[in-house]
This record gives C-alpha cells, structure tokens and sequence, in this order.
C-alpha cells in the first residue's frame, strides 16, 4: 500500500512539474512573438528642391505674360513713326527721327537708313552697323515715340469715332472698342459690320455681336483687325427716330416760346 502511494506521489508530481515546465514555455514563446517590428527608417535629401504646385491660374498668367512680350516685339516701323534713338556720349549722332515717304531715316553723318518693315530691336542693329564706320562699339537705344503708321477705324455709335493708332501689327475688336471708349447707349450693338479691304480690291464684311463679345464674354466675335479695318456701330431704330423728330420739333417748340414771350410783353 506503502509502495503505491510512492508511485502515485510521483506521478502527481511529475504532472505539476510538466503543467507548470509547458506554462512557461508558452510565455516565453508569446512575449517574443508580441515584440514590436522596427519601423523603416525613411531620409530625407535636404538638397532636394522644393515642388511648388502649378495651379491654372499661374499657367493662364505665364501664358498672358509671354503672349504679352510677343505682342510687343511684333510692331513693324512705317511711314510717319517717329523713333528717339540715343547713341551713349554721343548727342551729336541722337535725337528724333521720322521715316520719311520712302521708309527711311535721314540720320546724321551716315544717311538715310531704311527701316520700314523692321521691328525696334532690327533697327537697333541696323542703325548700329551704320555707326560702327564712326563710332566704336556703338551703344545704341531705340525708342518708338510716336505709332503713326498703322491705322484702323472705328466709327458710328462710339465715344471717340476715328482713328485708332495701332501699337502692334494687328488689334483686336474688343481692343479697338476699348479706344474708341466703348459703344454709346444709342448703338446697336448686335448689329455691328467690320469691313476688311481684299488684295482684289473687294470688301469682305463681317457681322459683328459686339453685345456678345464685351457683356457675354464670347471671344469668337473677337476678330482681328489689320491697317486699313473699319469697324462700323449702326445706331438703333429708336436713335434714328428720335433724331428724325428732334429737327422738326425744334423750330415749333422754339416758334412757341417767341409766341409766349410776345403775348406776355
């Protein structure tokens, strides 16, 4: 009896001994696996430059900008433009000029230079090539002090009908309106014609919405006028009425009011 307690005991023991030996064996076995994985090491390049984001309205106006410049650069010289051209310590070579008929300045010490066709940065060169025979290493400034030769016209129901004098080889509608102040409250303004002289001889006419283009927006009613363009604004049926009755409600109410002055004396 003594001899099977013994063994039991012992079996008893070795069990607590495998219960508590497999216990922490599993806790070993769970802390290593809960041990956090090292996060990935990120570098940063401190040379890099920045990145500035390009929005529509920073290409729109890059766009407008070069357009500009281009713009500019465009205008040809012609007849009766007057250009200040300064030679640098020399006044005695600078001054105004105007290019006469045949598309030349008359300049001192060298001679006429023609320079119709040429833009203001071609007759800096041309003028500096001519001064290079008398001068050393010309330093030469062209400005266009006066743009006569190129002409458009608006005309009809407009602030300032008449010529408009173009600062580039071409205008807009929408530019030309703008210099001839804008159209009158007596304009039609749906209606209006720009004629273009042809190489044959013809006019070729175009319908106008001014009233689309400057209150609505619509750039396809922006047409490009060249040297010799008339844009015409017809006034309305309602302006032509009343300046048909003005002349001959004048003379009565005027025949009145000597009736009434001569009644009263």
């Amino acid at each position: 009896m003594k001899n099977k307690n013994s063994v039991l005991f012992s079996i008893f023991t070795s069990l607590i001994i495998f219960i508590f030996s497999s216990a922490s064996y599993a806790q070993n076995f769970t802390l290593i696996n809960q041990k956090p994985a090292p996060e990935p090491q990120t570098t940063v390049d401190q040379n890099a430059p920045a990145k500035t984001p390009e929005t529509k309205a920073y290409k729109a106006a890059q766009a407008y900008i070069a357009t500009a410049q281009q713009d500019n650069s465009r205008y040809t010289l012609g007849t009766n433009d007057v250009l200040t051209v300064t030679v640098m310590r020399h006044p005695e070579v600078s001054g105004k000029y105007i290019i006469n008929t045949e598309g030349k300045i008359q300049f001192e010490f060298v001679g006429d230079i023609p320079l119709t066709g040429l833009t203001k940065e071609q007759a800096k060169v041309e003028i500096s090539k001519r001064l290079e025979k008398y001068i050393m290493h010309p330093d030469v400034t062209v400005v266009i002090t006066e743009y006569n030769s190129k002409v458009v016209y608006v005309v009809g129901e407009v602030g300032a009908p008449g010529k408009i004098f173009m600062r580039g080889d071409t205008i807009t509608v929408r530019d030309a309106l703008l210099a001839a102040n804008l159209p009158q409250l007596t304009a039609s303004t749906d209606h209006a014609t720009l004629f273009t002289p042809a190489d044959d001889g013809k006019v070729v006419l175009k319908k106008v919405n001014v009233y689309a283009l400057l209150y609505k927006g619509d750039l396809r009613q922006n047409y490009v006028m060249k040297p010799g363009d008339t844009l015409y604004l017809p006034a309305t049926l309602w302006a032509k009425v009343a300046r048909f009755i003005n002349p001959v409600t004048q003379p009565v109410a005027s025949s009145v009011g000597t009736a009434a002055e001569i009644h009263a004396f």
